[in-house]
């Protein structure tokens, strides 16, 4: 396939994806939107809606005196999936192509919407390469790494191997040779990186790294039957359990994250806990 065909079948399959995504989020759709969003010509709109016809033909049905297209109620997917950050962007902002080309993380919403934006919690660009190219080529590096428990600002040797993420931030995950074991690193509280370029071998495995393991978590004892049955479907649990694989060196992420109590831990739970 050619660079222009190519890009074709790109543009092509993204005007589908829109015609789905009106028809399911706001239950309608017109050529007009096409027109408008893409900056096509009104008879290539009408042939992108008689292609998605023709590919989902139980999806819509045409109003003659509203002069559009209304979704059924059995209406489904076969685009993408549905996206309810995009949706909200794409049809509650102020912006619609903004969000469409991708820029919905940063959506100026009306009264209908309003998003907690959590600080941010990035590490520094030449941070994150080379952590990302120590782990490529098993270069062993030294950083200067703050240290949050004894408030020291230190410069450190590991071997790092893996990336690790914990739902708000970055770990890198290594050997430690001044603590002769695997550590996590958050990537934040890394100052600098300084690349040694040494190839070095893990003394050992990383048991905690390799080893799976499953939680299996249902609704807290001391809830309600009402409110064990408000937790059991909004996390989806089957059976009243949810079931989640982890890494091993990543379960206490998850369960602090889930406010599970940690093993040895005064901690309680408020909506959960484990078998």
């Amino acid at each position: 396939m050619s660079k222009k065909s190519h890009e074709q079948y790109w543009a092509a399959r993204q005007r589908l994806r829109f015609i789905e995504t009106c028809a399911w989020w706001k239950g309608i759709v017109n050529r007009n939107d096409l027109v408008e969003i893409f900056g096509i010509s009104m008879a290539q709109a009408s042939s992108d809606m008689q292609t998605y016809l023709d590919q989902n033909p139980t999806a819509l049905t045409y109003n003659l005196r509203q002069k559009r297209y209304e979704a059924t109620d059995s209406m489904k997917w076969i685009i993408s999936q549905p996206n309810l950050a995009e949706a909200a962007a794409l049809f509650l902002s102020k912006d619609a192509h903004g969000a469409w080309s991708g820029a919905h993380e940063h959506a100026v919403y009306g009264d209908a919407v309003s998003i907690i934006r959590m600080p941010v919690r990035e590490a520094k660009e030449a941070v994150d390469r080379r952590a990302f190219l120590a782990i490529m080529n098993g270069y062993r590096i030294r950083m200067r790494y703050v240290n949050e428990d004894t408030c020291k600002d230190e410069w450190r040797r590991i071997r790092p191997h893996a990336l690790g993420h914990n739902g708000s931030r970055w770990h890198l995950r290594a050997w430690c040779e001044r603590n002769d074991d695997y550590r996590d690193f958050p990537l934040t509280r890394i100052a600098e990186i300084e690349w040694t370029r040494d190839h070095m071998d893990l003394p050992r495995p990383d048991e905690e790294w390799n080893s799976i393991v499953t939680l299996k978590i249902r609704p807290h004892r001391n809830l309600s039957p009402l409110q064990k049955q408000a937790v059991e479907l909004e996390y989806g649990m089957t059976g009243g359990v949810l079931k989640i694989k982890v890494r091993k060196a990543m379960e206490d992420y998850l369960r602090d994250r889930l406010g599970l109590a940690l093993e040895g831990s005064e901690k309680l739970a408020q909506l959960f806990e484990c078998e």
